[in-house]
């Protein structure tokens, strides 16, 4: 039979039970471990998202750069527009290369530039008792020798080595560079030196020799000069002398600084004794007739001679000094 007090006691039992089942547990324990669940969860989380970044950066890796499709460029190479251009650049490119193998070529190779260094050391030091002292040389013809080739023979000039006469360019590349480390040595003398000094004196006095050089060239195309009797490489070598006079100048300033009378007495004798030099080696070549004579024109060419080599020279040699 049903008894209605039966399920009140078991409710009451119910209820007794549960808070029996409580008792003992800590509120604060509770508190602690649910932190702990959740720092568990954070962790997870945050692993997660880092294996995550991980995939997708070797993902982006192996995969080809994006934005960077090959369709255009392919598209580029088959324009008929961008290939014209690139003919067009390739037959500049080659016809300046051509140009440049043939002028190059024509200096260097016609002339000979090795000639101008075969020299000794007897050579150079009479070379520059030449220079320095030019009035006690009697003669000034340049040897010539004869060279029989296959087809033909044919006079060609002594070297420096075998000839004082003959033009070399290693006293004017020598008497550059010991020019330049002169005016550095008398700058610092001075308190007045930098670094960024000697790009600029080598500056100005490469600009002052290619000027010369110029001048001296359109000069003889100007007087109607044949080309054959002026090379390149002996007009280089010939204004290239200048130096000499110019660093003996400079050294003297630096051991006498102070003697301004002296140094213009010294500057003086220097010009002139450059002047003289180069109006004798010059003149085989200025001159019609050569030595024997001045020829038609010769007095203008005589004019242009003195001119050249003892008031342009000179007006050189002071601005460099």
């Amino acid at each position: 039979m049903y008894n209605p007090y039966q399920s009140q006691v078991n409710n009451q039992q119910g209820n007794i039970y549960n808070q029996d089942s409580n008792v003992g547990v800590d509120p604060l324990s509770n508190n602690i471990n649910q932190h702990q669940q959740q720092q568990h969860q954070q962790q997870q989380q945050q692993y997660q998202q880092h294996q995550s970044n991980q995939f997708n950066l070797h993902n982006l890796q192996s995969q080809q750069p994006l934005n960077v499709p090959s369709v255009p460029l392919n598209n580029f190479f088959n324009d008929p527009t961008a290939q014209m251009g690139l003919q067009f650049s390739q037959t500049a490119f080659n016809a300046s290369q051509q140009y440049m193998q043939q002028n190059i070529g024509q200096i260097v190779s016609n002339q000979d530039i090795k000639y101008y260094f075969k020299v000794s050391n007897s050579y150079v030091l009479k070379k520059l008792l030449l220079i320095l002292f030019p009035f006690r040389n009697k003669s000034w013809v340049r040897q010539l020798k004869n060279d029989t080739p296959s087809n033909g023979s044919t006079d060609v000039y002594l070297t420096p080595l075998e000839d004082v006469n003959a033009p070399d360019l290693y006293i004017p590349t020598m008497a550059f560079l010991s020019y330049i480390i002169a005016w550095a040595l008398d700058e610092g003398m001075k308190g007045d030196f930098h670094p960024e000094l000697l790009g600029y004196a080598t500056t100005r006095t490469l600009a002052f020799y290619i000027m010369d050089v110029i001048m001296l060239k359109v000069s003889f195309y100007v007087l109607g000069i044949e080309s054959r009797n002026s090379k390149m490489w002996d007009l280089v070598s010939y204004t290239g002398y200048k130096f000499v006079p110019v660093l003996f100048m400079l050294l003297f300033s630096i051991i006498s600084p102070s003697s301004t009378i002296l140094k213009y007495m010294f500057l003086t004798g220097l010009v002139f004794s450059y002047g003289f030099f180069l109006m004798r080696s010059l003149r085989y070549v200025v001159l019609p007739g050569g030595v024997t004579g001045p020829g038609v024109g010769g007095k203008l060419r005589l004019q242009f001679l003195f001119t050249y080599c003892i008031l342009v020279q000179g007006l050189f040699i002071w601005l460099m000094i």
